[in-house]
């Protein structure tokens, strides 16, 4: 027979609780406190309308049934065990301080109540993630700079890793199995057919929501169910898209490390600030490796040094297009049989005004060589001063 021993309160009296707690649910209406090497194991449902978030020790969640955590107020755990057969779901939200142990069964969060949610803070963590022991909606992290979040849907985890700039005060991830076009979550649709010009599809099969407003690069990985293959021609031309907040479309997020092929692998963006964005996933986007990379720095200010784009390939192959793109994704310049003449001024209207000169920055251009059949393509930064 397994004993568990809880220590409640300033009183300091000390509840032994043996295999079963006799109610149908364990209500807590008062302060309750977990010391050093307290443990308790819950075998039904926890119901907290007081206080129980200062606790040290071991709480444990052992269900054949679902099992649930309601109540007025969030319970705090330092270290969390999960063993529920029928998954564990959240009515409120809780935190934890050191460690929650996946064993058996889903953490389930109500995703239309995202502060519904586990909240990992500090230099808390968890272990024993799988397909069938996850968070089934929303975690979150508090104070940490990065963190992988053990999301996913059903029967499918899907982590999202964040790597940011600063640490993040409050910072929230769930994964969505299911069509960006027809979310059951969300008030609006990320209509895959509305994106910039570099990309050329976007992934209908699933997608993330990542909540935070420091800087940062995710790394998000697929498997066969992802189904890359349906919307991408060639591995390399994966990218990390997101769904821009106010511009309602997908832009490309970049890819800075990409490891796999289309049956298994994962992608890392470039740095964006997540809460510009309603939700991200994969995207294909104009080839990023046909030939060597050239980047280039233009200073278009009339002192005759870097003022224009020259690229000395057009030389091979006058009959040539070339378009650049701002760091959106969106084309600002297009060009015809290019003779590096481009000063810095945008020619498409629509992004810009055109016939001015476009702001400081990072720009991404593509430049095909008919002639010769070969694509150039790379980054150039203007500097207007």
């Amino acid at each position: 027979m397994k004993k568990y021993t809880i220590i409640i309160g300033s009183l300091f009296s000390i509840l032994c609780i043996n295999h079963m707690i006799a109610q149908d649910s364990f209500h807590n209406f008062g302060n309750m406190k977990m010391h050093e090497d307290a443990q308790i194991g819950f075998y039904q449902d926890l119901i907290n309308d007081g206080s129980f978030d200062e606790n040290a020790g071991l709480a444990g969640f052992y269900n054949t049934d679902v099992a649930f955590i309601s109540g007025a107020f969030r319970p705090v755990f330092k270290d969390l065990e999960i063993v529920v057969d029928n998954d564990l779901i959240l009515e409120v939200g809780i935190g934890i301080t050191n460690n929650s142990n996946f064993i058996a069964g889903d953490l389930v969060t109500p995703r239309f109540i995202i502060d519904t949610n586990i909240e990992y803070s500090n230099d808390s963590f968890y272990n024993g993630e799988t397909n069938l022991t996850k968070v089934d909606g929303y975690a979150a992290v508090k104070n940490q700079k990065d963190f992988i979040f053990p999301v996913g849907d059903f029967d499918k985890l899907r982590p999202l890793k964040l790597m940011s700039d600063q640490i993040n005060e409050n910072a929230k991830s769930a994964y969505f199995y299911e069509d960006p076009n027809h979310p059951t979550t969300f008030h609006t649709t990320f209509n895959t057919e509305n994106r910039t010009d570099i990309l050329l599809s976007i992934s209908n099969e699933e997608f993330w929501d990542l909540d935070t407003n420091i800087p940062s690069k995710v790394t998000l990985g697929w498997d066969t169910e992802s189904s890359i293959s349906s919307f991408v021609d060639e591995i390399e031309n994966i990218t990390v898209v997101g769904w821009h907040s106010l511009r309602n479309i997908w832009e490309d997020l970049g890819n800075t490390a990409m490891d796999g092929d289309f049956n298994a692998g994962e992608i890392t963006s470039d740095v964006f600030t997540p809460d510009d964005y309603s939700v991200i996933t994969f995207g294909g986007s104009l080839s990023r490796q046909s030939v060597d990379l050239g980047n280039y720095l233009m200073t278009p200010n009339g002192d005759g040094k870097a003022d224009f784009l020259v690229l000395e390939a057009v030389s091979l192959s006058p009959n040539n297009e070339l378009t650049i793109y701002n760091r959106w994704g969106r084309a600002v310049y297009r060009a015809s049989n290019y003779d590096n003449t481009f000063g810095g001024t945008a020619n498409v209207s629509s992004v810009v005004a055109t016939s001015k000169k476009l702001p400081a920055g990072v720009y991404f251009y593509i430049i095909d060589l008919m002639d010769i059949d070969i694509q150039h393509q790379g980054f150039l930064y203007i500097n207007q001063e």
